[in-house]
């Protein structure tokens, strides 16, 4: 029976080999579907700005997007230190990278995650300054965890002299 294990084990080594063209290459990358997305503020769900559109955000419309509040800086006329979006996978997911769909160039913006929709447990894991269309934000590694906070902490500029985020499509890779 030893004997019968091992070869069994062996067999699924060589059949798990033969399904990946590389041993050192991670599982296939797909896109993973938030359950829910909110709008966040520094002080949590309460706070955000434009809820009743966060929704918007995952929508993949560029015509109808989730945007923020409009500010008379950047840096949100140094009322607050950050707005952004909270993403409930549902249940913890490995995430590998996130991209998100910006309507305006220009923001600063963390990849917040962690285990409960709390600031305080949802530690940076990746950034971007200066996003183009598109900001790529990829941890040094994937995280296991249940909550994605996309947090904009320097805003775009608008096309009518006003600094705000726009975002339509936010896609979690795993």
């Amino acid at each position: 029976q030893a004997v019968q294990s091992s070869s069994a084990r062996a067999s699924a080594t060589r059949s798990s080999l033969a399904a990946s063209p590389s041993t050192a290459s991670p599982a296939p990358v797909q896109a993973l579907a938030p359950a829910s997305v909110a709008a966040f503020g520094p002080a949590g769900l309460g706070d955000g700005d434009d809820p009743q559109r966060a929704a918007l955000a995952i929508g993949g419309n560029p015509a109808q997007p989730w945007i923020s509040q409009w500010y008379a800086t950047a840096r949100f006329g140094a009322l607050k230190q950050g707005t952004g979006l909270l993403l409930d996978m549902g249940r913890p997911v490995t995430v590998a990278s996130v991209r998100v769909s910006l309507v305006n160039s220009g923001a600063d913006i963390q990849l917040r995650a962690g285990s409960k929709p709390v600031p305080s447990w949802l530690p940076v894991v990746a950034h971007v300054s200066n996003a183009g269309r598109t900001a790529q934000l990829k941890p040094a590694a994937p995280v296991h965890v249940r909550y994605l906070l996309i947090w904009f902490t320097k805003l775009p500029p608008d096309n009518e002299g006003h600094y705000r985020a726009g975002v339509y499509r936010i896609t979690v890779l795993g």
